[in-house]
């Protein structure tokens, strides 16, 4: 007769094992995107708006060959009482989207978006912002579009003529 003590001495023998493979796998595995690998992505869209101030926002245009689909860039709020306070261009390609922004209160403005090289971290996509990320609308009609630091450099006003006037001012 064999002694009774000797199974539960294979059985956990085997489940040590066991537990040591899966943290073995674990522990040495390449980190893909079920790790953390995605938690400290760059970010890859523009924000454009004034976070809760409804914008008078009529119409927003795409052009160039780093827009995403115009049926992927609309004005949203974020705040209750609000349906247009902000949106976001994603880049889908290196180089530039210039984003047209019609106003109901004042002329028509063209933000000038520019995307780099894919972004190369960890399992993080999509396409490095060249750049301003942020551009505030004024609640003012009066003051146009500026960047986050306070720049108007990549903001074009269009006069009521409806040529952009490069050197960014109304006409």
């Amino acid at each position: 007769m064999k002694p009774r003590h000797r199974i539960p001495a294979v059985a956990a023998a085997a489940a040590a094992a066991a537990a040591v493979a899966v943290m073995a796998v674990v522990l040495l595995a390449p980190g893909g995107c079920a790790s953390n690998c995605g938690t400290n992505c760059p970010n890859v869209a523009v924000y454009i708006g004034n976070p809760g101030v409804q914008l008078p926002i009529a119409d927003i245009g795409l052009d160039g060959n780093a827009c995403p689909p115009p049926e992927g860039v609309y004005c949203i709020g974020d705040v209750a009482g609000t349906n247009c306070t902000h949106f976001t261009v994603t880049g889908t390609a290196q180089g530039f989207c210039d984003v047209r922004i019609d106003f109901y209160d004042r002329a028509t403005e063209i933000v000038h978006t520019q995307f780099g090289p894919p972004v190369q971290q960890g399992c993080c996509k999509g396409y490095s912002i060249v750049g301003d990320q942020t551009f505030i609308v004024p609640a003012d009609p009066n003051v146009e579009i500026m960047g986050a630091d306070g720049g108007t450099d990549a903001v074009t006003v269009v006069p009521d003529g409806g040529a952009a006037d490069a050197g960014g001012d109304a006409s």
